[in-house]
């Protein structure tokens, strides 16, 4: 049998798939999984499948990437390029500042925001949007459920907007609830305090929207471990760290603070540039105020909301 006529061969079974998977989901719903369907549409019904499966079971989701990033050498190189570089492309982050964190959280209007490729570099970011960003939960963060000895507390990870929030809480997943603005601003000043990286997540079973809000750490966090590995899942904030050596007191706390190795001590602070995301979080643990964020025009640009 020639590859046209057994790929063609393929189309009817994966077809016949979807349509068995969507009725089973169909019968079995609940109003957020029916809102869940009108928001992909009939055409995005790969997608819908995608999204139930991802936005329900996440942590299950992701425990063959926790592994593949453990074990990469089982894998033959070009495969494990080729996956690495599917998901840069499916799933990403932006890292954000604090103050951009607390203003996502606050928004009471839908947010577009147009040519996204000048924030995100990846094929598939389109407009961001934003939508009922009023509509806040918060769930369990899923690296750190499947981590083995996680950093706490497990519940720091936001979902944005409708139809996503509905389905997460009503399916309960990750002990998801609903939560205020208030509520919201505080957790994220406490990850703050604790020198969590803001990050903030597109994925394609999303509808390439923005749908989450992460306060991360190097060791829990799976976009942040592939960077290690050469996979760009988390792509810079747009700033890089800037020192003023003339009041730095050369403590050190920023370079134990660092999320991504991006600083090192030599006769002075140094800034490694391409490793620095913009975080913000050295410029918060700097007794001497020494510290700032420098928009870095080799960068990504920043995520601007609407005043």
């Amino acid at each position: 049998m020639d590859k046209t006529r057994k790929k063609s061969g393929l189309i009817p079974l994966l077809l016949s798939g979807i349509a068995v998977a969507g009725s089973w989901l169909f019968i079995r719903r609940k109003d957020s999984t029916a809102k869940l369907a009108r928001f992909h549409g009939w055409r995005g019904a790969k997608n819908f499948i995608h999204s139930y499966v991802y936005l329900r079971w996440t942590s299950s989701y992701l425990k063959p990437v926790r592994y593949a990033l453990e074990h990469p050498r089982l894998f033959p190189a070009r495969l494990y390029r080729g996956a690495g570089e599917k998901l840069m492309n499916t799933h990403h982050a932006k890292v954000i500042t604090s103050e951009t964190a607390k203003r996502l959280v606050d928004i009471k209007e839908p947010v577009v925001v147009r040519n996204p490729e000048q924030v995100l570099p990846f094929e598939r970011a389109r407009d961001i949007i934003l939508e009922n960003s009023e509509h806040i939960a918060v769930t369990d963060c899923p690296c750190r459920q499947i981590a083995e000895n996680p950093c706490l507390p497990i519940d720091v990870c936001f979902v944005l907007g409708e139809p996503f929030v509905d389905f997460v809480v009503e399916h309960k997943k990750g002990n998801a609830r609903r939560v205020d603005t208030g509520e919201a601003l505080e957790i994220l000043e406490r990850e703050h305090e604790r020198g969590r990286v803001h990050t903030a997540w597109f994925k394609d079973a999303a509808g390439d929207r923005l749908y989450s809000l992460c306060n991360c750490c190097s060791c829990c966090c799976l976009g942040m471990r592939a960077l290690s590995l050469g996979f760009g899942v988390v792509t810079s904030s747009g700033f890089t760290a800037g020192i003023d050596h003339d009041s730095c007191t050369l403590c050190e706390s920023c370079i134990d603070s660092c999320q991504f190795n991006a600083l090192s001590m030599a006769d002075e602070v140094k800034v490694d540039a391409d490793a620095c995301k913009g975080c913000g979080v050295c410029v918060g643990v700097c007794p001497a105020e020494a510290i700032r964020l420098e928009e870095d025009a080799s960068k990504p640009g920043p995520l601007v909301l609407p005043h």
